[in-house]
């Protein structure tokens, strides 16, 4: 509490409001100082009250009072992808050996889902099954949430590739209405996206391109914000491997290349055209 009345303190001077204004109807200044001091507590729906008259959003605000950090999880997450990238054996079993003494300090079930992803991404690095021991838990923790908030859908955006077709279909069907509750939250909504990206990613890859064609007007109503440009594409470069797989292979092919092409002239996320070449590749490569 002291950390965050402190921020709100800087926030609401750096906008020139006066503890007054900010303090509105919902508390006392009187009560607001003490807090912004760190003296007294706050309740969150009277914290959302304050943030809301001095219009700064509530993802930002906790961005700021965690001095802009990434969250734990998303650091875990760029490490693990770094691992899976230099094909490192090593790199996966020190992440996995980290996430288990967090796990045993803080008994947070976040640690134990890492140390599953940890086992199923070196399963990519070396070419073997994954063990049904290690995407059964995060399966079974995900059918059990009702709710789901940004953690559940980072989480089965990261475990998809080990699912099996069937329990994909069972869990994307919920998705979108998990979701739609909170698709007014920009993390929710980001999570939810990429989540049905990949599931579109991973049916066509499985040749389920009937199921994969479904998710498309679900995307699509998600992408409202200039901002999605680089969803946008990777949408475009699916409904070309739709296209090619289906038959119709030049206008599909054409589609996948004006996909790649729109992501270099864009200068957005370049760094994933690799992944797009690499996309294309395996979709040419099934129908040979």
């Amino acid at each position: 509490m002291k950390k965050f009345g402190e921020s709100l303190r800087k926030i609401r001077e750096s906008k020139g409001v006066t503890i007054k204004q900010a303090a509105g109807h919902t508390v006392t200044p009187a009560f607001l100082s003490k807090f912004e001091r760190g003296e007294s507590e706050i309740s969150f729906s009277k914290l959302i009250e304050i943030l809301d008259h001095i219009n700064v959003d509530i993802d930002e605000f906790l961005l700021q009072a965690n001095n802009f950090e990434k969250h734990p999880q998303n650091i875990f997450l760029s490490g693990l992808s770094d691992a899976v990238d230099a094909k490192s054996n090593v790199m996966l079993k020190n992440l996995e050996e980290t996430e288990l003494l967090l796990y045993k300090k803080e008994k947070n079930i976040r640690y134990k889902h890492n140390i599953y992803l940890c086992r199923l991404y070196a399963t990519t690095v070396n070419e073997t099954e994954p063990n049904i021991s290690d995407w059964e838990p995060i399966k079974n923790y995900l059918f059990g949430v009702e709710d789901w908030s940004y953690y559940e859908f980072l989480l089965y955006a990261n475990a998809i590739p080990f699912l099996p077709t069937e329990i994909i279909e069972l869990l994307s069907k919920s998705v979108y209405q998990k979701g739609m509750r909170y698709q007014s939250l920009t993390e929710n909504k980001n999570g939810l996206t990429e989540t049905l990206l990949n599931t579109i990613e991973i049916l066509i890859k499985r040749d389920r391109l009937d199921m994969a064609a479904t998710y498309f007007t679900l995307v699509e109503s998600l992408l409202d914000s200039p901002d999605s440009i680089f969803e946008m594409i990777r949408l475009k470069l699916y409904h070309g491997a739709i296209l090619y797989m289906s038959g119709n292979s030049e206008e599909g092919l054409q589609n996948m290349d004006n996909a790649i092409k729109a992501l270099n002239m864009s200068g957005y996320r370049g760094n994933q055209i690799p992944e797009f070449e690499k996309f294309e590749k395996i979709i040419v490569k099934k129908t040979i």
